[in-house]
C-alpha cells in the first residue's frame, strides 16, 4: 500500500510543521490548524498577538517528548507573573528554581529575636528618691501606729496577767497591739477629715481645682485623690491618706479665690508631692494617735510635728517646683499666704479641740503665728517663699 506524503504547501494559518513532534497553534490572527508529526512533539499555545504582551509574553509552552525536567513557559518581553518575564527554570527574574527573588517579589523579613545570655542574673530597676521616700514614710507611719498600741496592750496585758493568768495577759497584749495598730492605720485619714469638718468638693463649684488636679495626677502618674473643701477664707491646703489610691486632698474655700491659676497649680502640686512620697500616711497616723490626748488637753501640735518630721514642707516645695517647672508660681502663692490677715476664728479650722494638732499638715502652717517664725525653720512659709525666689 502506498502512502501519500503530507503536502508542504502553505496554509492560511501558521506554518504547519511535521517531523519530530506535534504543534498546536491558536491565536487571534491565525486559524486553529493542528499538525501532528511523529517525532519530537511540540505543543504551542498562544493567546494571539495582543499587542506583543500577554500573561507570559508570546504565551508559548513547549514540551519535549523526552521529558528533560525543564519547563519554559510564559516567557517573553511582555509583563508576566514576574517582573522580568514570567516563570523560568533558571529563575533570572521571577520565581526561580534556585530560590532567588526578583525585584517584583514581596520582601518578607523574619522578626528579630532577642538573645539573653544564659545565667545572667535579673536586675530590678533601681528605686528612685521618691520610691525610697515613700517606703520610708510607710514604715514610719506603721511604727507610729504600733508604738502607742503596744503601750496600751502592754499595760492592759500586765493587769490581766496579774489578775487572771500570765498566758492570758500575753494574749491580751498581742491582740490589743494588733487591733489598735490596724485601727490607727486604716482610720487615720478619716480621723483627720472628721476633726477638720471637711466635706466632699463639688466639681461644678470648684472647676479649677478639679481640672488642675486631674492634669497634675496625669503628669505625676498618680490616681486622682478625693477632693474635700473646708469653708474658710484663709487660703490653705493639706493632704492625707495611707497610700495614693486612697488619698484625700483638702482645700479651703478661700484658696481658689485668693490665688491665680498658676499659683493654684503650684499649691496643688505641692500637696500631690506629699501624696506621692506618702508623707500623707505619716501625717494621718500622727494626728490619729495624738487625737485622744488633744481631745483631753487641747494640745499636741508640737508632738505631731515631731512625728511627721521638720522640714517636710520645704522638701515638698522643691519637688513641686520641678513638677510644674515654674518655681515663681508656687513662690508667689506662698507670698500671698504670708500677707493674709490672721483669721478671726482660731486656726486650724474645726469643730472640736483637736483641730489645732493639724497645724503642721497645712502648706501654710504659720497662719495666726507669723511671729513664731525663725530663720532656721524650713517649714516657715516666708523662708520657703524666699528659697523659691532664688531658684
Amino acid at each position: 500500500m502506498s502512502v501519500t506524503p503530507p503536502s508542504s504547501e502553505p496554509s492560511d494559518g501558521p506554518p504547519r510543521s511535521g517531523g519530530a513532534g506535534s504543534q498546536r497553534s491558536g491565536g487571534g490572527g491565525g486559524g486553529g490548524n493542528r499538525n501532528r508529526g511523529g517525532g519530537q512533539g511540540q505543543r504551542n499555545r498562544g493567546r494571539g498577538n495582543q499587542g506583543g504582551s500577554g500573561k507570559g509574553g508570546s504565551g508559548d509552552r513547549q514540551r519535549s517528548q523526552p521529558r528533560s525536567g525543564q519547563r519554559s513557559g510564559q516567557s517573553g518581553s511582555g509583563g508576566g507573573r514576574s517582573q522580568s518575564g514570567g516563570r523560568s527554570g533558571s529563575g533570572s527574574g521571577g520565581r526561580s528554581g534556585s530560590g532567588s527573588r526578583g525585584p517584583g517579589s514581596r520582601d518578607r523579613t523574619e522578626p528579630r529575636q532577642e538573645t539573653v545570655a544564659v545565667g545572667t542574673p535579673y536586675r530590678p530597676p533601681e528605686a528612685t528618691d521618691e520610691d525610697r521616700a515613700a517606703a520610708a514614710n510607710s514604715r514610719r507611719a506603721l511604727l507610729i501606729c504600733a508604738a502607742p498600741s503596744a503601750v496600751v496592750g502592754l499595760v492592759l496585758g500586765a493587769v490581766v496577767a496579774a489578775v487572771v493568768a500570765p498566758l492570758i495577759g500575753v494574749i491580751v497584749f498581742v491582740a490589743l497591739t494588733i487591733v489598735l495598730s490596724l485601727w490607727f492605720w486604716t482610720r487615720a485619714p478619716h480621723v483627720v477629715l472628721r476633726i477638720l469638718g471637711a466635706r466632699p468638693s463639688d466639681e461644678g463649684q470648684h472647676p479649677r481645682v478639679h481640672n488642675l488636679v486631674e492634669g497634675l495626677c496625669a503628669t505625676m502618674g498618680l490616681p486622682r485623690p478625693t477632693i474635700y473643701v473646708i469653708a474658710s477664707p484663709v487660703p490653705n491646703a493639706l493632704a492625707v491618706g495611707r497610700e495614693p489610691r486612697l488619698a484625700a486632698l483638702v482645700v479651703t474655700s478661700g484658696l481658689e479665690q485668693a490665688l491665680t491659676l498658676v499659683e493654684l497649680e503650684g499649691v496643688l502640686a505641692h500637696e500631690l508631692v506629699h501624696v506621692k512620697r506618702r508623707d500623707t500616711a505619716t501625717a494621718g497616723a500622727a494626728v490619729a494617735v495624738v487625737a485622744p490626748l488633744a481631745a483631753i488637753t487641747g494640745s499636741g501640735a508640737g508632738l505631731v510635728r515631731s512625728l511627721v518630721g521638720a522640714g517636710r514642707e520645704f522638701v515638698a516645695d522643691q519637688r513641686a517646683a520641678s513638677v510644674v517647672r515654674y518655681p515663681p508660681g508656687l513662690g508667689s502663692a506662698l507670698e500671698t499666704m504670708t500677707v493674709t490677715l490672721s483669721p478671726a476664728s482660731p486656726w486650724p479650722p474645726g469643730p472640736g479641740r483637736s483641730a489645732g494638732i493639724t497645724r503642721w499638715l497645712w502648706i501654710d502652717p504659720m497662719v495666726g503665728a507669723r511671729s513664731e517664725g525663725a530663720e532656721g525653720n524650713l517649714d516657715d512659709t516666708a523662708v520657703r517663699a524666699a528659697a523659691l525666689a532664688e531658684r
